[in-house]
């Protein structure tokens, strides 16, 4: 059975992890689930980035504060997303940003962003966290000569106003290094990435240093309003918090409260692993070292070369959970990693796993605290819930600074830009929800013809 957020009541402590290649190279801690009742001042629903992040900057604080999960350690995005750190999040680019809100916007946007991975590096440094980090290249590929023209010019404003270095490569650069097809052009960056999984478990392992209390397999099942502040009720416990952190991202329930409800759209995202590449294949692709990849269709493929040798190669995933598994979905993604490397036709499919991603419908992810002081002088509520989700599928480092952020907002000690889009309004409802899905596959259909 998979869980499906616009389907599943909730997700069950009784599902099993995916059958990803994370969980077949690491294997996280079992935490254990709550059997009690409990009170806390801090409550933390979602255990993946957000919610871990957001207890290590509380206990940081020296703050109480709890954490549950519906399942175990990882079942969600953490254990199945690409590992690719990207200073970014959500859909809008820096430009795109500029466009809509002005340059100062986007500049206190970037410094969001580019805080987001220095946090991440930061604290595998500070805590000596074993992710498998690896540096290398980073490609973005045109799939067509209209694409390329906006890439290199995209890359030109963005060196001028944002500081942001980049090589463009041409066609002919990208055939001397790489046994591609279908490439027009692109920008190199640098990049990194990691084992998603690990990262997780070390967030977990750093939170309960510090002093957080963690319970999985623990779905919250009830959240009820008090004059102390908010009951949360689980299966086999309970816990009284003063204030509620919601980070359950993609993974939120159709129904679960009135704050998150209808303000995300969960979408389905594909990965298959490779077996490891042969000599032959490494020297035919060039695929010969740790690097990553997107390109620019409107429903992007990105792909990595692992530590191993093996080929991670991701895009979107089918629009309903129950078809997740389809050989139709493996196929139509195995063929386009052989349009795009011929060379690896044949090569076995060892691990394939989708997931779901978090699509805010303006494209940005939110921070935000419903009950706070209406001034930075005034006390901020003795009961609050926020949440912080919408990352659009950009989350390894941006979801763990969203978490941070959102401890600061509910503890009143940061000095964030509230004027920036992330932090001033919630995320904004979806209208016709229940048509969210039948949108989404005319969308897919559409780019079919749009991407040729």
């Amino acid at each position: 059975m998979t869980y499906d957020p616009l389907i599943s009541r909730g997700v069950s402590s009784s599902l099993p992890a995916a059958l990803s290649y994370w969980h077949a190279t690491h294997q996280p801690m079992a935490q254990p689930p709550l059997h009690k009742k409990i009170s806390t001042d801090y409550l933390i629903i979602g255990g993946g980035y957000t919610g871990l992040s957001a207890a290590i900057t509380l206990a940081q604080a020296k703050q109480d504060v709890t954490l549950l999960d519906a399942n175990s350690l990882g079942f969600g995005c953490a254990g199945r997303n690409g590992g690719f750190i990207l200073s970014g999040s959500g859909r809008l680019s820096l430009s795109a940003i500029e466009n809509k809100w002005g340059y100062a916007v986007a500049k206190g946007m970037q410094g969001e962003f580019d805080e987001a991975v220095s946090l991440l590096n930061q604290r595998i440094t500070d805590f000596n966290m074993q992710v498998d980090l690896v540096e290398g290249p980073y490609l973005k590929l045109a799939h067509n000569v209209k694409q390329a023209e906006q890439l290199c010019a995209s890359a030109k404003h963005l060196a001028s106003n944002f500081n942001v270095p980049s090589t463009t490569l041409t066609p002919k650069d990208l055939s001397a290094r790489f046994g591609i097809e279908g490439a027009y052009g692109g920008v190199e960056l640098e990049g990194a990435c990691l084992h998603p999984l690990k990262l997780a478990s070390e967030y977990a392992r750093v939170a309960k240093e510090l002093g957080a209390t963690l319970f999985y397999d623990s779905p919250a099942i009830r959240i009820e309003k008090q004059k102390t502040g908010y009951l949360v009720t689980t299966p086999s416990g309970s816990v009284s918090a003063k204030h509620i952190l919601i980070a359950t991202n993609a993974y939120t329930p159709k129904r679960f409260h009135e704050s998150v409800d209808n303000k995300q759209f969960p979408v389905q995202s594909s990965i298959f692993v490779t077996a490891p590449l042969n000599d032959e294949q490494r020297a035919s692709t060039g695929l010969t070292t740790p690097m990553s990849f997107m390109d620019t269709r409107m429903m992007k493929y990105y792909y990595r070369v692992l530590p191993d040798g093996r080929l991670l190669f991701g895009g979107r995933g089918a629009v309903k959970g129950k078809d997740a598994d389809n050989a139709t979905e493996k196929k139509r993604l195995y063929d386009a990693m052989v349009k795009s490397f011929p060379a690896l036709k044949g090569i076995a499919m060892d691990y394939f796993w989708s997931g779901w991603v978090s699509v805010s419908l303006d494209s940005m992810p939110r921070i935000f605290v419903n009950s706070e002081a209406s001034s930075n002088n005034a006390k901020r509520s003795a009961y609050s819930i926020g949440y912080a989700m919408g990352y659009c599928g950009s989350g390894v480092s941006f979801a763990a600074f969203a978490g941070q952020r959102l401890a600061q907002r509910m503890m009143g000690t940061s000095d964030v830009d509230l004027s920036l889009p992330i932090y001033q309004s919630p995320l904004k409802t979806y209208p016709f929800p229940k048509a969210r899905r039948l949108a989404l596959h005319g969308l897919y259909q559409w780019a079919k013809i749009a991407e040729r």
